[in-house]
């Protein structure tokens, strides 16, 4: 029975906006499950439980797994025991055809699994007027975002051309090589992928999307909030997760 919405994460504590961003969007707390890299050898029972899958966000995707070295002084903090979660997550994902939603990390682990590569430290290797790693406050708006006109009548692209999006944003690493069947839908104004659709057509049946930003901040603004609605819809359309609809 698929019961759960997985969100996989870096601790417990770190999971909780995502939660509540998971909850506002109707999705009842019985059916959330966060998964930490101390819990991977639960990763295959839990997966075959999932109806869709949460990638937060966190520390960095190891280079290695897009064919680089390590840069030394670009300040990238590895985490392998969640890279080879997570890997595993999108494998079964994959499989199953299981929704996967990606936020900051979460969009960079999913374009590195499907062939594509980060910058692996923006500041000395994309460096740029805009800023993106104000951590503090979490809800601050940085900069706006563009969705690509290929992209308007998109999924996402749909939510994000309601109006002009203004987003959070703490990151130093962003994507470089788009992976394999991922649609860039919107960037920033210097040029970096900010938000990734699968195209229906390389995976079909497959829903996958994903933000660079924190929408989980944002969640006080309808188009956010629209963003986690999508997700939840996705999931409880032919699976079996509790909501407050049902």
């Amino acid at each position: 029975m698929r019961d759960l919405v997985i969100l996989s994460t870096g601790s417990e504590e770190y999971a909780e906006p995502y939660i509540e961003s998971l909850k506002a969007a109707g999705l009842a707390a019985e059916s959330l499950c966060v998964v930490t890299p101390d819990r991977r050898s639960e990763v295959p029972v839990l997966a075959a439980r999932a109806a869709g899958l949460v990638l937060c966000g966190g520390l960095d995707v190891d280079p290695v797994r897009y064919g680089e070295e390590l840069l030394p002084d670009a300040g990238v903090e590895l985490f392998p025991e969640r890279d080879e979660v997570e890997w595993n997550l999108l494998t079964a994902a994959r499989r199953d055809r299981t929704p996967v939603w990606g936020v900051c990390r979460g969009i960079q682990v999913l374009n590195v699994f499907l062939g594509g590569s980060l910058w692996q430290d923006l500041p000395s290797q994309h460096p740029s007027g805009v800023e993106h790693s104000v951590s503090q406050p979490k809800d601050a708006l940085v900069h706006t975002v563009q969705v690509a006109g290929s992209a308007s009548g998109s999924g996402l692209g749909e939510v994000l051309t309601r109006e002009t999006p203004r987003v959070n944003s703490r990151h130093h690493q962003a994507i470089k090589r788009l992976g394999t069947g991922l649609i860039p839908v919107a960037e920033s104004p210097d040029g970096l992928v900010e938000a990734v659709e699968l195209d229906a057509s390389a995976e079909p049946g497959w829903w996958v999307r994903a933000v660079q930003w924190h929408p989980e901040n944002l969640i006080s603004q309808p188009q956010q909030l629209a963003l986690w609605d999508g997700f939840a819809r996705t999931v409880r359309s032919g699976r079996s997760v509790w909501s407050r609809e049902t």
